[in-house]
Formats: structure tokens, sequence, C-alpha cells
């Protein structure tokens, strides 16, 4: 293993530990145990361990301003709302929260208890993004992919991942994704991605949507059942959570006239949970 990454999973680890201290230790199944975690019990959210963003910019041709007085606490759920208002250059606000800075594990069970947004246009999402990245880097692949590069120079070529926990289309109220984005060794854009076409409606009640993280593989689960699994592209780096809805964009479409707002993205609780045998030895 190299120095570098030897480092960034003592770093994770180290955030890890001090997410443990002063938590009950609560042993899970296949002997995960809990590390972090936000049951939402306050009056609003925790900023020890959360950024909550305002932002305009995004990746994906969206229309929402993401701004902190659409991400609240109410009766022990959090709440990120989506609503037709107009905010600076944008006619939609929404929510975005991250624990960037905060807590970024290497490897680790991450269970969200959530209600979804619905309607065409909403894009709800949980994910995991990189601690360490080069955002001028990634413009560059960005701008290579659209320009129909297939791969990119290796001196062109960034570290990059990006793992979805779980995405979903408001107008597919049955349908969920689960995905893994990374850049391969020769430098091509790679994905690995799971398709889950249930029986139920995903904005109508509680789901806990969960994905398993380690050294050699990652799988994506819904209420128990299995998404997707891959052994390729498995990162080795501490990546932090991201929670939001976007809404509109290239993927979902835009919002139109069967779309209801003001739309809630619920979350009863967010926990994370390690192995044993990832923590340093005392």
């Amino acid at each position: 293993m190299k120095k570098s990454t030897f480092f960034a999973i003592l770093v994770a680890f180290a955030l890890c530990a001090g997410a443990i201290k002063g938590q009950k230790q609560v042993k899970h199944q296949n002997d995960w145990q809990l590390v972090w975690q936000d049951e939402f019990n306050g009056t609003r959210p925790d900023t020890s361990k959360w950024n909550v963003l305002i932002r305009e910019t995004s990746k994906h041709n969206e229309l929402q301003y993401y701004v902190p007085d659409e991400v609240y606490v109410e009766n022990g759920i959090l709440r990120i709302r989506s609503r037709v208002r107009r905010y600076g250059s944008k006619e939609y606000t929404s929510g975005r929260l991250d624990t960037e800075g905060k807590f970024a594990p290497v490897y680790g069970r991450f269970e969200i208890r959530a209600k979804l947004p619905g309607g065409q246009g909403l894009w709800p999402a949980h994910w995991l993004y990189p601690q360490e990245r080069d955002w001028l880097m990634e413009k560059t692949m960005e701008d290579a992919v659209a320009a129909g590069k297939e791969r990119l120079i290796p001196e062109e070529r960034p570290w990059y991942t990006e793992i979805d926990i779980m995405e979903f289309l408001g107008h597919e109220p049955s349908v969920l994704y689960g995905t893994i984005h990374y850049c391969a060794f020769d430098g091509t854009r790679r994905s690995s991605s799971g398709t889950w076409r249930g029986t139920v409606d995903y904005t109508k009640d509680f789901h806990t949507y969960v994905l398993e993280w380690e050294p050699d593989s990652i799988r994506w689960f819904i209420d128990g059942n299995r998404i997707h699994a891959t052994a390729s592209g498995i990162p080795h780096k501490p990546h932090y959570l991201i929670l939001n809805t976007a809404v509109g964009g290239g993927w979902p479409g835009n919002p139109d006239s069967t779309t209801v707002f003001p739309q809630y993205h619920d979350i009863d609780y967010v926990r994370v949970y390690a192995k044993e045998s990832y923590f340093p030895q005392q």
C-alpha cells in the first residue's frame, strides 16, 4: 500500500474514532458496528455533523438554487424542501447538506431511512464523494467527455469516484438506482449501476437505503433486497456523505404542469457502521 493511501485511511479512522466517542456501540449484522449517526432529534441540523449549502451552480443543467432555509428538522425528521421560488437566477429552491471536512470514512455500511419526493423533474439522491479531489482536473474530464473523447491522456486523468447510494427520478415512483462512477487506470470514465423496479411507491412511506462499501466490493440494498453489487472501481480513500434533492436537469427532465410543489425529501435517520477490522489497533 502506498504511504499516501495508508495516511488517508488513518485520517478516516481518526474521524470514525471521534464519532465513536460518547456514543453507544451497537452491533449490527455481519460484525458491522455503529460509528456515526444522526437521528435528527434536535430542532435544527447539527452543524458539528453537517454543512448546509448555499449554491447556484450545478453540473447537470439543474434548475434549483440550494439555500439553507430549505433544510430543517421537524418532529424528529430532517426535511429537504423543494419549491417554486425565485432566488437569484433560479426559479426553484431546494436543499443540499453534506459531511465534507466533518466525517469522511474509508469503507462502511451507510444506512438511511427516508421518504422521497415525487413528480416530474424531482431528483433526490444520497451519495458519497471524495474528500480530496481536484476540481480543475474534474472539469477537464467533464469537458473531454462532452467533446466526445472516450479517454483522457495520462497527465489529464484525475482521481475520480462518485458512489450513488440511491438516486430516484420523481416520475418513476417505483424505480431506484445505485451506481458507482470511476475513472479506470487507462483514463476511461466508467460506471457500474443497478436498477431496482419495486412494487411500491417510494414517495408514500419511509424505506431503508443501504450501501455496504468494503475493500473488495460495494453492495446496494433497499429494505434488505440487494439492488446491485460490483468489485470494479472500488475506491480506498475517504469519501463524505451528501443528501440533496435536485430539480430538473438532463436526466430527470424539468418539472411540468403535473408536478406539485412543495415537495419534501424526509430523512428519519442516517447511520454509518464499520467493521472492527477497519479500526486502527489501540
